[in-house]
């Protein structure tokens, strides 16, 4: 499932923490999203720093987190995935609603499109972060960011090798 984004921060310096990247997300919906106003957030946050990659993925149940070191990180990747067979569909059931498809189809798939950053550790694990545009949180992050994202992890992993 794809999460939407809280939070998101990328540099090439590392913040007063020594952060570089810090992507914070949590499950879509109004449900959730009312949740987290009152406290009641499962949150799940990747924070990227010079010798460690930490994924924390919570829920109502629990927490978990994963610590990876730098050097064990062989390969990081970035992509997207935009619901067309989805919007298609929902345009054609919608369509005999006074042309409600047509409407309902487009906004569907251009509102839709996750985005995914991953990281693979050497020993095949893989880590990563599926993740949407946030409509209530105001955060539309686009390719661009996500390949700095895996920019920032190339650099560092190089540090670690050179």
């Amino acid at each position: 499932m794809a999460l939407v984004v809280k939070k998101w921060s990328a540099s090439k310096t590392p913040d007063a923490n020594g952060v570089y990247v810090r992507i914070e997300g949590r499950e879509s919906g109004l449900l959730a999203w009312l949740l987290a106003l009152i406290g009641i957030d499962a949150v799940t946050t990747v924070e990227i720093k010079e010798n460690l990659v930490v994924f924390s993925q919570g829920s109502l149940e629990g927490k978990q987190h994963r610590i990876i070191p730098m050097a064990s990180i062989c390969s990081a990747g970035y992509g997207y995935v935009k619901p067309l067979k989805q919007a298609i569909a929902l345009g054609a059931v919608l369509a005999p609603f006074f042309g409600l498809g047509l409407i309902v189809g487009p906004v569907y798939y251009f509102l839709n499109k996750t985005l995914s950053v991953f990281v693979i550790e050497n020993s095949g694990w893989v880590g990563g972060f599926n993740f949407k545009r946030s409509i209530i949180e105001g955060q539309n992050i686009g390719e661009q960011d996500a390949y700095a994202v895996i920019e920032i992890i190339r650099g560092l992993i190089e540090r670690k090798t050179a």
